[in-house]
């Protein structure tokens, strides 16, 4: 390989066919002296030569003739035929290595003749892509060789982990999850499809050695609250956010609040209807708040005799597990309202330090991601000492502030221009980086960008897990033949 030409941060290079294959995001060394040129392929074209077309054309047109014989005394179409299969790999540069420190600030080009070009290797690729890295997560396969993480530049930070459908996200984000509950770490997980629970299970269906870490808490059935702990501010954000109840209707709702507690000395849900059955106040707002109550009601998570708070299930919480809430049997105005719930309690529960820091896995985050009530746990996330994680296939359903603060991203497949467009613009790294890296990346393979590989763009097979991680597509065929 020789080196072509750099073009702010694109470095074009030459290569023949022969030489060693690549990959979208394999990393290439240039070595001149002491000092080592850092490159990444974002893609490989044939080189477009001067003449290229015309000399195409020509023997196009000759092959027809096939009677004819050609003389050639000094094998010049040999020559021309070798020059005509020369590659063209797009590189970008990622910095200059200069004793063993990956610098970006450093203006320097190596020469074009008496340069040396080769493949990275992959333990100096880890290296550069993690610092001081204490508590390991194998996340699976680069460039031939085991990559890691280390589970510490999740700790704080803002991840997304985005992409199509059937392409792996489910199956990262469980293990991250395995790898954050061995460590230690507390993760509570909004599980949409019911999936999670499969990680207290062995492929060979015997229990994996973290079952007992696992919790699954269904709503409205092992998982029930009463109003009086759940408090007004969390109902007045749950009628604001998931039902979006008017003003006055809410101011309302906290006279009448007041006014229970005053007379009883506790709240429940029935003397809290029968209180604005009774009390004087427009119709309409009453009839807005009845019907508000009554669906509430209907979903049957609050109970004010068996219930369960959350600060209980919190302390009950131990270092090193995973606590699952199974919203898969919720209705969508029932799963958004024990979101809400599970927010606004748990921001509560944090500020007054009444439990330690938790990881929080948000599966399926365009359901119930609403800027509304997410947008001030995002900004405040290490303040209050929630470090969420979103999965989603639809990344523009995820508002702009989130992308903004997004510390490591981890991006899968997609295909469609506008999807690529809006993650080019939001990720860490320049955007034909994105679009040419994640358009054609298979299943199982993603791109990771941000703090989690020290912003080295990496590309990831990922690896297979020990548990059942379900979630699988169910086909009706298959079922058939079995």
């Amino acid at each position: 390989m020789k080196i072509l030409s750099k073009n702010n941060d694109t470095v074009e290079l030459l290569a023949s066919p022969d030489e060693e294959l690549l990959e979208r995001g394999d990393y290439l060394i240039i070595e001149d002296e002491n000092r080592k040129l850092l490159l990444q392929v974002i893609d490989i074209e044939y080189a477009n030569l001067p003449g290229i077309l015309e000399d195409t054309l020509r023997e196009l047109s000759m092959e027809d003739a096939k009677s004819s014989s050609l003389i050639d005394p000094f094998s010049v179409g040999s020559l021309i035929a070798k020059l005509r299969e020369v590659r063209l790999i797009i590189s970008k540069f990622r910095g200059v290595l200069i004793n063993g420190e990956l610098r970006n600030d450093v203006l320097w080009l190596p020469s074009r003749f008496c340069s040396k070009i080769q493949k990275a290797s992959p333990s100096l690729i880890n290296e550069l892509s993690k610092s001081n890295a204490r508590r390991i997560i194998p996340l699976g396969e680069c460039m031939g060789d085991w990559f890691t993480i280390n589970a510490e530049s999740i700790d704080g930070r803002l991840t997304i982990i985005t992409g199509k459908k059937e392409m792996g996200k489910s199956h990262l984000a469980k293990l991250l999850v395995l790898g954050l509950v061995e460590y230690g770490a507390r993760v509570l997980i909004f599980d949409v499809n019911g999936e999670y629970a499969g990680l207290s299970k062995r492929i060979d269906g015997f229990d994996y050695e973290l079952s007992d870490r696992i919790i699954v808490l269904v709503p409205g059935q092992n998982f029930k609250v009463s109003i009086e702990d759940t408090g007004l501010k969390t109902m007045l954000d749950i009628l604001r956010y998931v039902y979006d109840t008017p003003s006055a209707s809410l101011r309302e709702f906290s006279r009448i609040w007041y006014i229970v507690k005053k007379m009883y000395g506790k709240l429940t849900f029935k003397t809290l209807i029968e209180a604005i059955m009774k009390a004087p106040m427009n119709e309409s707002v009453r009839e807005a708040l009845l019907s508000r109550l009554s669906s509430i009601e209907d979903l049957e998570f609050f109970d004010d005799d068996n219930q369960r708070s959350l600060e209980d299930l919190l302390n009950e919480f131990e270092d090193g597990s995973a606590l699952i809430v199974d919203l898969s049997k919720s209705l969508p105005h029932g799963r958004r309202l024990v979101v809400e719930y599970i927010l606004s309690k748990l921001t509560t529960i944090l500020k007054n330090g009444l439990c330690p820091p938790l990881f929080l896995l948000a599966e399926e985050a365009h359901l119930y991601l609403r800027e509304t009530y997410w947008d001030d746990l995002v900004t405040r996330m290490r303040h209050i000492g929630i470090f969420p994680i979103f999965v989603t296939n639809q990344p523009d359903m995820i508002p702009d502030s989130v992308y903004r603060q997004a510390d490591n991203i981890f991006l899968f497949n997609f295909t469609n221009d506008s999807d690529l467009d809006y993650l080019a613009k939001a990720s860490r790294v320049d955007a034909e980086t994105v679009k040419r890296i994640v358009k054609a990346l298979p299943p199982r393979r993603c791109l990771v960008i941000g703090k989690v590989v020290n912003d080295l763009p990496i590309v990831v097979k990922i690896r297979d897990l020990p548990v059942k991680t379900m979630g699988e597509t169910k086909l009706f065929f298959t079922a058939r033949e079995l």
